[in-house]
């Protein structure tokens, strides 16, 4: 069916050749060679309508919110109808679920920051895996460096799965919260998000999800998965850098204290002493990037229409597609075997560096993909590799850019280089 799917330009219901057209960037051409990106996982490309809008906003509209002339009025109408539209996106019970931030990491950092500040103490545990990003890693361990809690690691299987088993016999009354990816941005490996919230849930602890890599990619609902926090950013999602997402349930937002200090967060000020706003505002200090954030509903617009179930899907037979291509070749081994994956795909091979092969499809193909640690050094370290190639997808690629990319890594390991 692919080869009829690819002669009409549509798959799992999706005009490919359209929402291509979509996005200005992906018409790049560097020495007559068309754009190949594959490095979705790290950031992704803007659709026009996005850029549209904020140039719209900037032009014509542009004014800080929270203020009391019309076009703050206006700002602050349009600020607030993103947070709405994000809490319909994600499933969230109500709008001051949804704090902004400015990235994922911060989104991360406010919760850590606030339960070094106020619920952790020495002796205390913090729960995450080896599958994490450093920025699921760092802060937790900045926690502890004041508090003199500890972090605990969830060891890996041979398919690189988080290991349930050990999980549970981390879990204690000494846990005071649990931290984790939704899924891996190094090998894909999706985690069973309910399963481990539930096991927590019944020692009372909170969990932090980080769906940076898994919200642009699925849909993801809130009251399903029953966390008590998920972060990820926006520029993953097809937004520009600078807007994050902390969603948090209303009983952990109040309970958590203000990860900075500043402007409309403070309700009262004084010289001896400030009270806060509730959450959402409490969160948000100091001016936020809200042109971008006002641009997000029109980002969350394009990806309603799209249909997530839709995205996801193709997304899989992308991944699907691309990993038995790969299989094929000799000498290359893929890392992450899990049967649950987000659209990554991750090798590295005895023939070359990954480094060297990083730079080769740049020049000679211009496939753009990452290579190196990843930004998850103790999992490659667990791996046992000096470091991977990744290539991660998204519904704006294509089976022919797949083949390209086959092609030219075959080519690269056939010289030897």
């Amino acid at each position: 069916m692919i080869d009829a799917q690819i002669a009409t330009g549509t798959q799992q219901g999706l005009n490919i050749k359209k929402i291509r057209a979509a996005f200005p960037m992906l018409q790049n051409r560097v020495n007559g060679k068309q754009l190949i990106y594959f490095d979705s996982a790290s950031t992704t490309h803007k659709p026009k309508s996005v850029m549209d809008h904020l140039y719209r906003f900037y032009t014509e509209e542009y004014a800080k919110p929270k203020e009391s002339h019309r076009l703050s009025k206006q700002a602050t109408e349009q600020l607030e109808t993103s947070r709405k539209k994000m809490a319909d996106f994600i499933g969230a019970k109500e709008p001051s679920e949804i704090v902004f931030s400015r990235g994922c990491t911060e989104s991360i950092n406010m919760v850590a920051g606030g339960f070094e500040r106020g619920l952790l103490k020495a002796g205390d545990e913090i729960l995450i895996t080896t599958l994490e990003h450093h920025a699921n890693i760092v802060p937790w361990q900045l926690a502890c460096a004041y508090t003199g809690a500890q972090v605990k690691v969830v060891p890996l299987t041979k398919t690189t799965e988080a290991d349930l088993d050990a999980y549970k016999d981390l879990l204690s009354n000494k846990t005071k919260i649990v931290a984790f990816s939704h899924s891996s941005n190094a090998v894909g490996t999706m985690l069973p998000v309910k399963e481990m919230v539930a096991l927590a849930h019944e020692h009372d602890i909170p969990v932090l999800v980080d769906g940076a890599q898994t919200a642009p990619h699925m849909p993801v609902n809130m009251q399903d998965l029953d966390c008590d926090f998920y972060t990820f950013s926006g520029h993953k999602m097809g937004m520009p850098s600078g807007v994050g997402v902390l969603y948090g349930k209303k009983k952990w937002l109040k309970k958590l204290p203000p990860y900075e200090g500043g402007g409309d967060m403070a309700e009262k000020v004084t010289f001896k002493k400030s009270s806060f706003a509730e959450a959402p505002e409490k969160f948000e200090a100091g001016t936020s990037p809200f042109a971008e954030i006002i641009a997000l509903s029109t980002l969350l617009e394009f990806l309603n229409e799209l249909d997530m179930h839709k995205t996801s899907a193709y997304e899989q037979d992308l991944l699907s597609y691309a990993t038995q291509k790969l299989e094929a070749i000799d000498g290359v081994r893929i890392a992450g075997s899990a049967p649950e994956k987000e659209p990554v795909l991750s090798f590295s091979s005895k023939k070359g560096d990954v480094k060297v092969l990083e730079q080769y499809l740049s020049d000679a193909y211009n496939i753009n993909v990452r290579a190196g640690d990843l930004t998850a050094q103790p999992l490659i370290k667990t791996v046992g590799v000096p470091g991977l190639l990744r290539a991660s997808f998204c519904y704006y690629n294509t089976y022919d850019e797949i083949d390209t990319f086959i092609g030219a890594v075959q080519e690269f390991l056939e010289k030897g280089r």
